[in-house]
């Protein structure tokens, strides 16, 4: 793993910290069980920080090596917080890093908690932005126990069963995830598809 205040790699790709606000009690990477490298990432980067990190990745072989021991599974934004808080981010970082790296796909890893009425919006503006993917975390299939599982800050279950069916709908690559150990996963599975994602997962915590 990257020592790097900007960018690590996990599930074979590249990712970049975003920034650090959140709309649940806790940073995905909590969940994950990967404390020391949410305490090595830097809280805010700035866009031309993230441009200097992704291409010290790509010209130490980054590229090459994904292209040759696996699928090249291309770009990533994670890390402290959500990307969906730091758009303004995102929207400086974006068009200057396809403008040098061509083709290569972004997902973008989330909670998902967007109000409604800015969800479609928002799903408009990430294809303007040539986001391919959303990877949505959603550990649970009714409101009670999404609540103890996520314990949003804003938002709630219903709040991002709609904004995995406005994104689908849009024509993002939705998948949906939880952390093992998943005591529903094929409830879960079932929901994630009939809202419109490709698929459900489970991740493995770090360490597992």
């Amino acid at each position: 793993m990257s020592l790097s205040p900007y960018h690590y790699f996990e599930q074979q790709r590249l990712t970049l910290q975003c920034g650090s606000r959140l709309p649940a009690a806790q940073s995905l990477l909590q969940l994950a069980g990967n404390a020391p490298l949410l305490a090595q990432l830097a809280a805010a980067p700035t866009a031309q920080q993230l441009l200097d990190a992704a291409e010290q990745a790509y010209q130490a072989g980054y590229e090459q090596q994904a292209s040759t021991e696996f699928e090249l599974q291309g770009l990533a934004i994670a890390g402290i917080g959500d990307p969906l808080l730091h758009m303004d981010l995102l929207a400086e970082f974006l068009p200057a890093f396809k403008a040098k790296r061509h083709g290569v796909p972004v997902t973008l890893v989330s909670y998902g908690l967007v109000a409604p009425n800015d969800a479609p919006a928002l799903c408009q503006q990430l294809l303007e932005l040539e986001v391919e993917k959303l990877e949505i975390y959603l550990p649970a299939t009714n409101p009670p126990a999404y609540q103890q599982a996520v314990k949003p800050t804003q938002y709630g279950f219903s709040d991002v069963c709609q904004f995995i069916h406005t994104a689908a709908e849009a024509g993002l690559q939705v998948t949906c995830f939880a952390y093992a150990p998943v005591t529903q996963q094929s409830e879960l599975r079932a929901l994630a598809l009939d809202l419109g994602a490709r698929q459900f997962m489970v991740k493995l915590q770090q360490g597992a």
